[in-house]
């Protein structure tokens, strides 16, 4: 059975698996589903209904799946998913759902979540993913999958943060901030090119950094609008599968993309 401290307390209507640890003085509130080898440290508070993968720490005082921040939530039963193989360390916040957003928030597997990081309401984070401390996401916001939210920055609601991005510490990001590139300040947040160094430790070969470089000389060109840079990255590297995504990001925002060019 699962090892539940005495001063623990646990709604009759939560799923704990036979290996869970619950440490002392938690609250587990309404309908969560714990997988298996989920270990939770003292003094947090999960609330439902929310479905947590196997294998994930909570290691002290962390809030997941309190009730969204939004003057617009009547109570409705909205809901918080998280994947396999996170690290949520001391004092971090989730929140569920709000109808009008889809009613989930879904954080992937395989993150980690440094002290005080915040993921607000609608919020859709993808795998591998880290949040430095007190890196805060606003509602609806989408992060992909190997992104780096630097330590206190935020991120604007309905923003998107591209996958393999970095954002640098204290960046404020009010446009969507693209793929494989470090962005970084605060109104306005600049881009300033693939993080190289993290692609490189992520295992991307020469070949594939070398485009992506290529592309941001492009886009990076102050004689060119960004339409014009986007048409020349096509007709020039559209074949590589990375520029590849990188254009159909560009293409598919609804906010903007943050550029060197401000």
């Amino acid at each position: 059975m699962a090892r539940i401290h005495p001063t623990a307390m646990v709604d009759p209507r939560a799923e704990l698996a036979d290996d869970v640890e619950i440490g002392p003085y938690v609250v587990i509130d309404g309908e969560v589903r714990l997988g298996s080898g989920c270990v939770v440290g003292p003094f947090c508070r999960l609330e439902g209904p929310t479905v947590i993968a196997e294998g994930n720490r909570f290691t002290s005082h962390c809030s997941i799946g309190a009730p969204p921040q939004d003057l617009s939530y009547r109570g409705e039963p909205t809901r918080l998913e998280i994947g396999p193989g996170n690290w949520f360390r001391e004092f971090v916040t989730v929140h569920r759902g709000t109808t009008k957003g889809g009613g989930v928030t879904r954080i992937g597997g395989y993150g980690l979540f440094m002290a005080g990081a915040h993921v607000a309401h609608d919020c859709q984070v993808g795998n591998h993913v880290i949040f430095a401390n007190g890196g805060t996401l606003a509602g609806h916001v989408e992060v992909g999958d190997y992104a780096t939210i630097g330590a206190f920055s935020a991120v604007h609601q309905f923003c998107r943060v591209g996958p393999y991005a970095f954002l640098g510490g204290f960046t404020v990001a009010t446009k969507d901030c693209l793929p494989f590139m470090r962005t970084v300040g605060s109104r306005p947040a600049r881009c300033f090119g693939p993080n190289t160094i993290g692609l490189e430790r992520k295992g991307f070969a020469p070949e594939r950094r070398e485009a992506l470089k290529k592309a941001w000389r492009i886009l990076h060109n102050p004689k060119l609008t960004t339409s014009e840079a986007v048409a020349k990255i096509a007709a020039e590297l559209g074949d590589q599968p990375d520029v590849a995504l990188l254009l159909e990001f560009i293409r598919s925002s609804q906010r903007g993309v943050i550029l060197a060019r401000g």
